[in-house]
């Protein structure tokens, strides 16, 4: 038997019979189609997989027309095909019936003359073949075993490539939800970036314009990465989108989005949402936050912004949120990122808010985008790593210098309205 590597031969070519068990049992639900006119050699093939493989479904006939019939009719995992028969003979009868099947593997049964056509059918597509004058029961069971084995590789490994075009396919679609660009304003400069972990991203961010002129910008972070975190990640963009677009009061979207992702979602999943709306007439802000850290860095000192509510979807109903509100001054610096990049890791440390903080502060002279590719960059650096391993998001907006709106007051320390959820401390 001439056999692909690894088909019934190891050691450079040398067969091992000693190696090989005295049965290899198939499962009698895989069906065997044996194409082979010869009543003698049909015949003998059966007994030898009886005794090579136990008990075998087989079901025999003796012409290629009829093969094509009943692989039309039935399932079968594995064809045994005699080349020469009384409607077709040599190469032509393998293809002809290959072009018949799918994902099923034929093994050739061939004479000695014949062995120079089998390779060749080989060389086309047959996972093996026999020479029926020269084999045994282990060699024939071996072949048929293999041949099988091989074929549900293959269709695993096709399987696979599948799947990874649907998640490619799938991760495209996700890269469409995000901005392609900051909005534009003379006062403020909006730089945004965002490094995912793997295939599905579950961290958000979005800018929104309001009906009332207004501007919401957003990051969120949902609870894991993958695939599963990127569909409520899409499903919370969809929310917030919607109730802006209906003209919900910004203190009633976060309820009205806890209800929809909570009912929407896996039991424990959850999702930190800071939404910061930005009024361009009086170039104000006021902030509404689910548990999502926030800072802005003053020229001489650093606020954090404070938590109003636990994060979206942990439970059925939250009351409507509180805001706070506060200004840029020239040069001040909004900071919204999610976790991922705190906690991008270097052995047991991790980045940490110091080296974030330090960094942006470092670099604030730099435009906005700048200070995104920057900070992604550091804590990529940090962790020693071209891919994180969390996602990354970041929204830097900075007060352009030239912009003289009157100086307010800094944003008190503790949390009002009794907050019990302070951020980044």
């Amino acid at each position: 038997m001439t056999a692909r590597p690894g088909f019934g031969y190891s050691d450079g070519g040398t067969q091992q019979k000693s190696s090989i068990p005295t049965q290899m049992f198939l499962d009698t639900s895989h069906p065997i189609l044996l194409v082979e006119d010869s009543s003698t050699d049909a015949a003998l093939i059966q007994a030898k997989l009886r005794l090579g493989l136990g008990e075998v479904n087989v079901t025999r006939v003796e012409s290629l027309s009829a093969a094509i019939q009943r692989i039309g009719e039935e399932t079968f995992t594995v064809i045994l095909l005699d080349l020469n028969l009384p409607d077709s003979a040599g190469l032509q009868t393998f293809l002809t019936l290959s072009a018949h099947v799918t994902d099923v593997p034929i093994v050739v049964l061939s004479s000695m003359e014949d062995s120079e056509t089998a390779v060749q059918a080989v060389a086309a597509g047959a996972d093996d073949y026999v020479q029926k004058n020269h084999f045994d029961a282990q060699t024939l069971a071996k072949s048929v075993r293999f041949a099988i084995e091989r074929n549900n590789r293959l269709a695993a490994e096709r399987q696979l490539l599948q799947v990874r075009n649907e998640l490619n396919t799938a991760q495209h679609i996700q890269d469409s939800l995000y901005p392609r660009q900051s909005p534009k304003f003379d006062e403020l400069d909006i730089g945004a970036g965002i490094r995912s972990a793997g295939m599905g991203c579950g961290d958000y961010f979005d800018f929104v314009k309001l009906n009332d002129g207004r501007y919401g910008i957003v990051v969120g972070d949902v609870s894991g990465h993958g695939m599963g975190s990127a569909i409520v990640m899409a499903e919370t963009r969809t929310c917030l989108r919607t109730v802006a677009e209906l003209g919900v009061d910004p203190s009633r979207m976060f309820p009205t989005m806890n209800r929809l992702i909570h009912d929407g979602t896996a039991d424990g999943m959850f999702v930190t949402l800071l939404l910061v709306i930005y009024d361009p007439e009086s170039a104000t802000f006021e902030y509404h936050n689910a548990g999502h850290p926030g800072w802005i860095l003053r020229k001489d000192h650093v606020e954090t912004l404070v938590t109003h509510q636990i994060p979206l979807g942990l439970i059925p109903e939250v009351t409507v949120t509180t805001s706070d509100c506060f200004r840029l001054n020239p040069g001040d610096i909004l900071l919204m990122p999610t976790d991922g990049i705190q906690e991008s890791p270097s052995g047991s440390s991790m980045f940490g808010k110091d080296r974030m903080l330090g960094n942006v502060r470092k670099n604030r002279h730099r435009s906005a985008d700048e200070i995104v590719d920057s900070l992604l960059e550091a804590a990529l650096q940090y962790a020693d790593s071209d891919t994180p391993a969390d996602d990354m998001t970041l929204v830097v907006i900075k007060a352009r210098e030239r912009h003289d709106s009157p100086l307010l007051p800094s944003m008190p320390e503790k949390a009002p309205h009794g907050s019990p959820y302070p951020v980044g401390k």
